[in-house]
C-alpha cells in the first residue's frame, strides 16, 4: 500500500505547488490569463504528475490518470482555500482545466512508459518543469487582438411604445434575483438613472458591485437609445471564505464597449425591445470565455427586459 501512496501523495503535493507557481507568474508577473494558464498548466501539471508518479516504478494506466485528476481537483481547491480565487471562478475553470489534467496524465504515463529505458530518472520532469515558464513567458508577449463580441435579446411587451421608452432611459429597482448565478456572486443590475436629456445625457445602469457610466451616443425617442460604456464595475464579487478577495482577471478579464436598445412598433401592437452588448474579453482561451460571458450577459439582459415588461404591462 505504501508503495501506491506515498508516490501518489508526493506527486499530488508537488504538481499542486507547480500549479500555484504558474498561476501566480501569470496573474502578478506577465498579468496574463490565456492558454498558458487553462490549457497548458494543467495538461503540463498532469502530465508531471503522471511521471513523478512512475518514476520509481511502472504503475498502471488507470493509477496515473488518477493521479493527475486529484492533482488537478487539489490544485484548484487549494487556490480557494488560500483565498486566490473564489469559488465561482474556479467553478467555471474547472470544466475546461480539469480535462486537461487528465489528459496531461494519460499523455505523460505513455510517454514516460516509452522513454524511461532510455531517460533515466528525474530527466523528463526537469525538462517539463523547465519548459512550462518559458511557454507561459511566451504567450505573454504574443500581441492581444480584442474580439468585439455582440450579445442581442429580445421580448416583446404589451403596452404602450413611450412607457417603454420611458422605463428604458431610467427604471426603477429591480427585486432581488431568484437565479442561482447572481447569488453565488455575479454582478446584476439593480436600477437605472439618468441625467440629462438626449445626446449627451450620462446614464448609469447601476449593479450590485458598482455602476456602468454610459454617456448617451444616439437619442431617438420611441425608437433608439445607444451609449458609450466609459467606466464598469467588477463583474462579481467572488465566493470565498475570505472578505473582499481581488483575484487580479477582476480588474482587466471583461471589457463592455457599448450598448443600445432597440424599440420596434409591430403591428399587433405589441412593442419589441431589442437590447445589445458589445464587449470583449482579455481572458484566453477566447473560444471558452468569450461563450461563457455571452450566457452571463443575455441572463443580465432579460433580467432587465422582463423588469421593464413587468413595469410597464402592470402599469396598463
Amino acid at each position: 500500500m505504501k508503495k501506491i501512496l506515498i508516490p501518489a501523495v508526493l506527486s499530488i503535493m508537488i504538481t499542486s505547488i507547480i500549479s500555484a507557481m504558474m498561476l501566480f507568474l501569470s496573474a502578478e508577473i506577465l498579468e496574463k490569463y490565456g492558454y498558458g494558464v487553462f490549457l497548458v498548466t494543467p495538461l503540463m501539471c498532469g502530465a508531471i504528475s503522471s511521471v513523478l508518479y512512475n518514476i520509481a516504478e511502472k504503475r498502471k494506466i488507470k493509477e496515473s490518470l488518477f493521479v493527475s485528476l486529484l492533482s488537478g481537483f487539489i490544485s484548484l481547491l487549494g487556490f480557494f482555500t488560500f483565498g486566490y480565487e473564489g469559488g465561482i471562478c474556479l467553478l467555471m475553470a474547472a470544466p475546461i482545466m480539469l480535462p486537461c489534467f487528465a489528459l496531461g496524465g494519460l499523455l505523460g504515463h505513455g510517454i514516460f512508459q516509452l522513454i524511461r529505458d532510455t531517460i533515466k530518472g528525474q530527466t523528463p520532469f526537469l525538462l517539463m518543469l523547465g519548459l512550462l515558464p518559458i511557454l507561459l513567458g511566451l504567450e505573454s508577449r504574443l500581441p492581444v487582438t480584442d474580439h468585439i463580441r455582440q450579445v442581442q435579446t429580445r421580448i416583446f411587451i404589451e403596452g404602450d411604445i413611450g412607457d417603454v421608452w420611458q422605463e428604458v432611459i431610467a427604471f426603477n429597482t429591480i427585486p432581488e434575483p431568484t437565479e442561482w448565478l447572481f447569488k453565488m456572486g455575479i454582478a446584476y443590475p439593480i436600477d437605472a438613472t439618468i441625467e440629462g436629456h438626449g445626446v449627451g445625457a450620462i446614464r448609469y445602469c447601476n449593479f450590485s458591485t458598482g455602476s456602468f457610466v454610459e454617456p448617451i451616443t444616439q437619442w431617438n425617442e420611441n425608437k433608439l437609445l445607444a451609449f458609450d460604456v466609459t467606466a464598469q464595475p467588477l463583474p462579481m464579487t467572488e465566493m470565498s471564505p475570505y472578505v473582499n478577495i481581488h483575484p487580479p482577471h477582476l480588474d482587466w478579464a471583461f471589457v463592455s464597449h457599448k450598448g443600445q436598445f432597440r424599440l420596434n412598433q409591430l403591428a399587433d401592437g405589441k412593442v419589441e425591445l431589442i437590447g445589445t452588448t458589445w464587449f470583449h474579453t482579455e481572458i484566453g482561451p477566447e473560444f471558452y470565455w468569450g461563450n461563457i460571458c455571452e450566457e452571463l450577459i443575455h441572463i443580465i439582459h432579460l433580467r432587465v427586459l422582463n423588469h421593464i415588461k413587468q413595469s410597464v404591462e402592470t402599469t396598463d
